[in-house]
């Protein structure tokens, strides 16, 4: 959350899958990935909501096909859908991409899975306070106006759909939620492509997965604490508030002025 979109480079080759789940340092994950891989990430989280408008339908024509990709047309659209909406980026984090680990390594069996953790307890807590600001029911109607926002509610209605097909609930109430998703990717990825990662244990596991030298001018990036969340979303909203504010004094400019014109013309 706070990160701007990435914008994709042709030719680039797409190296690794960010399983971690939300909340388990993606976004420093993210950063990390930039600077070790060289290339654009691809924030699913980010891309959906804020890319291209382009990527974003994309997300949404493939949040909406996979749980019932049953036959083999149907998963072979979802693999062409991902091949597609990754071209051009080095690697992936973040829902909605999380949710579909084993659909992005058939499409990239080369690929290695890297998942950022952390101890349930904070976890849990962190996705707490992020659900106490994103899940107000007045939030869908002050983002209307904002481009990729206002998709909102479409993109939360199938991330829901989602999560129910892959975890067998809509939504993390408990730090269980957490063990279920490492399980399942431990059900799903061989051993010999997935691995683990704290990202408060800085460069050094990192590097040595990848099977690169630690950056030597390059500090460990650090994004998305409570903090920055929270000044992020607040930022959200008045961008939001202040969009309401011009659409509505527009429609009253434009009633005066109609209201004018039509008095004027009565007049005459």
């Amino acid at each position: 959350m706070g990160a701007q979109p990435s914008v994709p480079r042709p030719g680039t080759k797409f190296q690794v899958i960010g399983a971690g789940m939300s909340r388990t340092g993606t976004k420093t994950f993210r950063a990390a990935m930039e600077i070790l891989l060289d290339g654009p990430p691809h924030d699913s989280g980010i891309q959906s909501l804020g890319g291209p408008a382009r990527e974003q339908k994309l997300w949404l024509e493939i949040m909406e096909l996979a749980p019932r990709a049953k036959t083999l047309p149907e998963q072979k659209k979802l693999d062409y859908l991902i091949a597609e909406v990754l071209d051009g980026y080095t690697c992936t984090s973040d829902i909605p991409a999380v949710l579909l680990t084993p659909e992005i390594l058939r499409v990239y069996p080369d690929a290695i899975v890297i998942a950022t953790t952390r101890d349930p307890a904070p976890w849990y807590e962190s996705v707490l306070q992020m659900k106490s600001m994103t899940s107000k029911w007045y939030i869908p109607f002050i983002v209307f106006w904002i481009p990729g926002a206002n998709n909102l509610p479409k993109w939360d209605r199938l991330r829901q759909r989602m999560t129910l097909w892959r975890m067998g609930y809509e939504e993390f109430e408990s730090e269980k939620c957490l063990a279920d998703h490492e399980a399942h990717l431990r059900s799903v990825v061989p051993p010999e492509k997935l691995f683990w990662f704290r990202p408060k244990e800085g460069w050094g596991p990192l590097c040595e997965i990848l099977g690169i030298d630690v950056p030597k001018d390059k500090p460990f990036p650090h994004s998305n604490s409570k903090e920055e969340a929270s000044q992020v979303f607040r930022k959200l909203v008045v961008t939001g508030l202040v969009m309401w504010t011009g659409v509505i004094s527009a429609a009253g400019c434009v009633s005066w002025l109609a209201w004018k014109g039509w008095g004027r013309f009565m007049r005459e």
